[in-house]
């Protein structure tokens, strides 16, 4: 999925409460999660983190599109929490931890771990 549909989609979802600043800083955030806690865990992977700017609509995200749940849960739990909606927040980070779950099994099962640094007691 491409940024610039991903803005499309959460906007639709979310109304246009919060401008195209605050929420591609939302979608960097998760980006930089998914690259530093999933994608960049296994073997031939070392993909640098490069922040969207407003302009980067083409640019493609890290997480395949059947998991743009991870993207979208994400967006709308920082909408609730900055709303200070604390219920509808529970609700939308409940369904960001599942979707993220998903995700990062997925992930996992798919591309072979990186080795883990091994620790010598002399």
């Amino acid at each position: 999925m491409k940024v610039g549909k991903l803005i499309e989609t959460a906007t639709v979802l979310i109304g246009q409460q919060y401008d195209l600043e605050m929420l591609i800083g939302w979608l960097n955030e998760i980006e930089g999660q998914v690259l530093d806690q999933v994608v960049n865990k296994a073997q031939g992977f070392d993909i640098e983190f490069v922040p969207f700017a407003e302009d980067d609509t083409e640019r493609e995200l890290a997480v395949p599109d059947r998991f743009q749940d991870v993207y979208i849960n994400y967006i709308r739990a920082k909408v609730d929490f900055t709303n200070q909606e604390t219920e509808r927040y529970n609700n939308d980070a409940a369904m960001f931890e599942a979707s993220w779950k998903e995700y990062a099994s997925w992930h996992i099962r798919n591309h072979v771990p990186k080795p883990a640094a091994k620790f010598r007691n002399y």
